[in-house]
């Protein structure tokens, strides 16, 4: 760390990392750039001239809440509430009647049952949006008499005032889908994304799109909105042929990736991807040709792993498997997102 001898005490604050990380993300780029050409030197010696990347995407999970629509919209009852109180003693007048025990004793009433049914979540929900609502009249009028927030509680209140209207919403069209639905207060860029797997359908938490080339991993997109990682194919080829000066001569990627036109692009350049044709399959097919075409599908497939076990390297032991960050400009990744 730079210290010239061993003391017991703590250099410094673990909350002055957040500072660090804060000055340190307009050069991340940079920091990348510079760690990205060290690495490669030293492995320079090792690595032979292979031409093969591997892509593939994933998500970094973030440290929230499983999101319910009435958990949320009692964390925002009970922050306006703060809010009220605070606003009713700068101005010297009495505290509106917001109900807060009646409401602290429905919710906790709520959530303390086992089994609860759908009609049960809806009539929660639909007496929390009511709650909410009255608080939200209580903020606005007390502003408009000379209350004033700060600059913090301005933003958790414009968060809340969306999370209400995509909540009513979605309580008066009876659907839970809405645009950039907010899944936590204290981080509301965080948004679903489903995923499709077995042993979690839906994650919470940035959306990368990755490389391997000679055994370096390259963010190439990192988004907390869910996008289509096949769009990303033809970026990542122009990116690899602007940094190296030629074509890849393989790419190795699930079949998300091969559609017509990443296909018809790579054709162009002379790059194999190596995975099943598209459209339907011949009538009669030749059963050497069969066997040779799976058994290099089989080896492609192997080799493209190595992009899954980095993916779990990374989550299980360098700790993005459940990202503890909890300001934007702190976040992992968010440097690349702002680049």
């Amino acid at each position: 760390m730079g210290l010239t001898k061993y003391q017991i005490e703590v250099p410094f604050s673990p909350s002055a990392m957040t500072v660090f990380r804060r000055r340190i993300a307009p050069i991340s780029p940079e920091l990348r750039t510079i760690m990205g050409d060290w690495a490669k030197q030293q492995l320079n010696q090792s690595l032979d001239d292979d031409r093969t990347i591997i892509v593939d995407a994933t998500v970094v999970p973030v440290n929230i809440r499983f999101p319910q629509d009435y958990s949320l919209l009692n964390q925002a009852r009970t922050t306006l509430e703060k809010f009220i109180t605070e606003l009713a003693h700068q101005l010297n007048t009495q505290i509106p009647r917001t109900y807060k025990r009646e409401a602290h004793k429905v919710y906790v009433r709520f959530t303390k049952k086992p089994r609860r049914s759908a009609k049960e979540n809806r009539d929660q929900v639909k007496v929390q949006l009511q709650y909410v609502r009255r608080d939200l009249r209580y903020v606005h009028e007390l502003r408009e008499q000379g209350g004033q927030l700060s600059e913090r509680q301005l933003a958790k209140l414009a968060t809340i005032q969306q999370l209400f209207e995509q909540q009513n919403f979605m309580y008066q069209n009876k659907t839970h889908i809405v645009k950039d639905r907010i899944v936590s207060l204290a981080q509301p860029y965080v948004r679903p994304i489903k995923r499709g797997k077995a042993r979690q359908n839906t994650e919470f938490g940035p959306k990368i799109d990755a490389t391997i080339q000679n055994g370096i991993i390259e963010i190439e997109r990192v988004d907390f909105n869910a996008f289509n990682e096949s769009t990303d194919f033809q970026n990542v080829i122009e990116r690899y042929h602007h940094l190296y000066g030629y074509y890849p001569d393989e790419i190795l990627t699930d079949k998300l990736y091969r559609n017509r036109e990443n296909i018809a692009f790579a054709k162009k350049h002379g790059i194999k991807i190596i995975g099943p044709k598209l459209g339907r399959k011949p009538k009669y097919i030749d059963q050497a040709e069969q066997r040779a075409a799976n058994a290099a599908a089989w080896d492609a497939e192997n080799r493209r792993g190595k992009i899954e076990r980095s993916f779990s390297f990374i989550k299980h032991k360098c700790g993005l498997g459940l990202v503890r960050a909890k300001t934007a400009t702190t976040l992992p990744f968010q440097s690349i997102l702002e680049s």
